[in-house]
């Protein structure tokens, strides 16, 4: 080599040992560092795109916003059976009336048949 090894340089070329995260046929004790460094996940730098935090923004707001037209939808269809409800009821009440009205009429025309009868 052209020049001497330093402890960095050293460092940066120590392969860590095959370990295993599903087999420990030994049974030894490996240290969390040591397993992590194995499937080499941490040499990689993470590195996050700018444009993530404004997608990120952008699915929140729409999520927001579909939230508050599913709200007000339910609401208008809430109202509209509310309002459905009210004129069903108001028509069974009609119908009601007219049945009294009716049922007073026959009982009426019975009770002056009866008297006619009588006489």
């Amino acid at each position: 080599p052209p020049r001497k090894l330093t402890a960095r340089d050293q460092k940066d070329w120590k392969i860590p040992p095959c370990i295993s995260n599903w087999k420990n046929a030994k049974g030894y004790t490996i240290p969390l560092d040591k397993r992590l460094s194995a499937d080499g996940r941490n040499l990689q730098d993470v590195a996050v795109n700018d444009k993530f935090a404004a997608l990120s923004e952008d699915l929140y707001l729409a999520e927001r916003k579909a939230r508050e037209e599913i709200k007000t939808r339910n609401d208008m269809i809430r109202q509209r059976r509310v309002r459905e409800e009210e004129v069903r009821e108001q028509q069974l009440r009609d119908l009601a009336a007219t049945a009294r009205t009716q049922r007073a009429e026959l009982a009426t025309e019975a009770v002056v048949e009866g008297e006619s009868a009588a006489d």
